[in-house]
């Protein structure tokens, strides 16, 4: 991928992570790609753009949805983790509503969807100019995700939802934590 592929449009939101002295900067493109430019290893400045290519197929994210959230750590055996979280469109139409996407990538693995998003029966959908934020909590075996979104609730109000994976729970649960919030 050219530079000028890449950057067609100025991404509207970029997330970053660093894994073993190399920085991944995510964004999406102006063709609704997955991209990041990674960090060269001989100490320039040139990062080198890419598409991220899953196994499972192409991932479109639904248009008008630049939002991202990406998180990293080192996993069993000092496998590298990645996970990142975009607004996907149902059935890859742009005009149907968004979910959150997980797309992951693991040293032993490569690029692949995640089971965040994946199955249609679990998706969590999210308002049209929705935020995302990511964090993990790592116990040493296992590591926790939580994926935080903006939106409005059935009352109309704004909140925020964290969609929690924990290894003992092995599934995406999500709650609403602004519930006590009086004035936005």
């Amino acid at each position: 991928m050219t530079s000028t592929q890449a950057f067609k449009d100025l991404p509207r939101d970029v997330a970053a992570v660093d894994v073993r002295g190399m920085t991944y900067v995510f964004f999406v493109n102006s063709n609704h790609q997955l991209c990041y430019l990674q960090s060269p290893e001989d100490e320039t400045d040139d990062y080198e753009p890419k598409l991220v290519k899953s196994k499972d197929g192409d991932l479109k994210v639904k248009c008008g949805s630049r939002q991202i959230a990406a998180v990293s750590w080192e996993g069993e055996n000092r496998q590298i983790e990645i996970r990142i979280y975009v607004i996907a469109a149902e059935k890859g139409q742009c005009e149907n509503k968004g979910y959150i996407q997980e797309v992951a990538f693991s040293s032993s693995s490569g690029w692949e969807h995640g089971i965040f998003g994946f199955k249609e029966d679990a998706r969590q959908y999210v308002d049209k100019d929705a935020s995302l934020t990511a964090s993990i909590h790592n116990w040493g075996d296992k590591t926790d995700i939580r994926v935080f979104a903006s939106g409005k609730g059935q009352n109309g109000r704004p909140k925020i939802t964290m969609h929690q994976y924990s290894y003992g729970h092995e599934k995406w649960l999500p709650t609403v934590i602004s519930n006590k919030v009086s004035d936005w």
